[in-house]
């Protein structure tokens, strides 16, 4: 029994290790963009950061085809939890251009770059988030084109404060737009699910369902781990299970 318990605690540390920072898992991610709808905009820098990266793990669990969840919604989530990252913190800004080219402050933002949002007090070396220039709401990309050129790199979460209006140059919301849910409430663009009602129930069924399933999983490949006598199959076992506590945080219990 006690080498059960050191195998058992080995595997647990090194799963630790791999992820220190505070475990969100997607089902509470769901539940902050949710209380962000109702509210409106967040002063928890960190709760939003880990949302965020949260999800968009989980949308690369997807894309590898280890993940089974309804894309197009989770990136709506994604696109609006960036919304308001980029709106409601102070941040350095760094656009990379479709060549691959760091873009000069100041110059013209090209529709087809991708944005790499720095915020301030984060310290991680991974604590920055991209998003391509296209998939802002047209009121966030108006206000962030007028910071550029009168500012640069630095935006201050001033700049997207109420009473902030679309200058000349900014985009009206199309009908599209209003059909998709996209919508600007003091200054703050949420980029909702289509027809939210259905989305809902859909999303908070993949976010209960997908827990279940994971923690089934995580077991599985625990004991098959502890069970193996081959170190890289150990290794192995021990990735996917850190890989699915990246998307529905602490598993061990």
């Amino acid at each position: 029994m006690q080498n059960l318990r050191k195998r058992n605690g080995d595997i647990t540390l090194r799963l630790e290790g791999r992820e220190r920072r505070e475990r969100v898992a997607l089902d509470e991610a769901y539940e902050f963009y949710k209380q962000l709808l109702s509210q409106g905009a967040t002063e928890n820098l960190h709760s939003l950061v880990n949302a965020l990266k949260t999800v968009s793990t989980a949308l690369e669990a997807a894309e590898r085809g280890e993940l089974e969840i309804t894309v197009r919604l989770w990136r709506k989530i994604r696109q609006a939890l960036f919304d308001q990252l980029l709106t409601g913190f102070s941040s350095h800004v760094v656009v990379i251009t479709a060549d691959g080219r760091v873009l000069a402050e100041k110059e013209d933002l090209p529709d087809d770059s991708t944005l790499e949002l720095y915020p301030e007090g984060l310290k991680r070396s991974d604590d920055f988030f991209t998003a391509a220039l296209e998939d802002l709401h047209p009121h966030t990309r108006s206000l962030l084109d007028r910071v550029w050129r009168t500012r640069g790199a630095t935006i201050r979460k001033e700049d997207f404060q109420a009473g902030e209006k679309p200058g000349p140059e900014a985009e009206p919301e199309s009908q599209s737009d209003s059909q998709s849910g996209g919508s600007c409430k003091d200054g703050v663009c949420a980029l909702r699910p289509n027809s939210f009602v259905v989305g809902a129930e859909l999303l908070s069924a993949e976010a209960k369902n997908g827990r279940e399933k994971a923690y089934q999983e995580y077991w599985r490949l625990y004991w098959q781990s502890y069970c193996s006598p081959r170190a890289r199959e150990k290794q192995y076992l021990v990735r996917q299970m850190a890989s699915l506590e990246a998307v529905w945080g602490n598993l061990h219990y």
